[in-house]
């Protein structure tokens, strides 16, 4: 499994895209009475959806163009991916900026409040705004990089983890209504420490050593987490909503 690692890494991120988002998104048409989206989606989720379900999809016929050792099929599909990364952040700041009304309307819908529908609306928001950024700077420079191998792919594998909270918090959500609300919040956490996690034991295990570009991408991806926490607890991140309603 060593050789694959990749593989399996991207197989293993689109399959918790898949179960994460089943219910709300893939499945949607088949589950009556969702109360989430009582009228449907927003044609701008659909859209977000469907880019960022094709970027997973890419990242894992890339590595398994490393796998065949089609190298020079995965460089030549590599500038399609430089295309797809820029419609992610595209649709991803179309969503995050109507995130705020979105919720608003289905309060309404729902005879509910915001609070109550989403009382992480704010932390949300910032993960969504950090993760970008860091998307942007991984795919960057694994372009710069795409002829040092173990840079490239340690990066473009962090692509896929930067914007998998959504899907393993939907998990947690759904383990958590079964069970209690922790084990649910530690399923969530779980997976992505695990995953981040797991590219060090990695490192360590093939190489006896822990390549630098692993240990900065975890160090960023959680320190950008823990920032986004912060920073949305600050009175300038609770403006965030303000301006996005405007």
């Amino acid at each position: 499994m060593t050789k694959n690692f990749f593989y399996f890494m991207h197989t293993v991120l689109l399959a918790l895209v898949f179960l994460g988002f089943a219910p709300s998104f893939y499945f949607k048409p088949l589950i009556a009475d969702q109360p989430f989206y009582p009228n449907g989606l927003p044609t701008p989720h659909i859209i977000h959806g469907v880019i960022l379900t094709v970027w997973y999809i890419f990242l894992v016929v890339q590595a398994r163009w490393i796998k065949v050792k089609a190298i020079s099929t995965h460089r030549k599909s590599g500038w399609f991916g430089a295309v797809g990364a820029v419609l992610v952040i595209a649709s991803t700041v179309w969503v995050i900026s109507l995130f705020p009304d979105r919720m608003e309307a289905l309060a309404q819908q729902t005879h509910s409040t915001v609070e109550e529908l989403e009382p992480n609306l704010l932390q949300i928001l910032w993960l969504d705004i950090f993760m970008s950024t860091l998307f942007v700077v991984f795919v960057l420079t694994g372009i710069l990089k795409r002829n040092t191998p173990h840079i490239h792919k340690r990066l473009m594998l962090y692509t896929g983890i930067v914007y998998l909270f959504a899907a393993t918090f939907r998990l947690g959500g759904i383990i958590g209504n079964l069970t209690i609300p922790v084990l649910g919040l530690a399923t969530s956490v779980g997976l992505l420490l695990g995953l981040t996690v797991s590219l060090l034991v990695h490192d360590y295990r093939t190489y006896k050593k822990i390549y630098p570009v692993s240990w900065i991408c975890f160090v960023l991806y959680w320190g950008f987490t823990a920032l986004s926490f912060f920073v949305a607890e600050t009175e300038i991140g609770r403006e965030l909503v303000d301006l996005l309603q405007k």
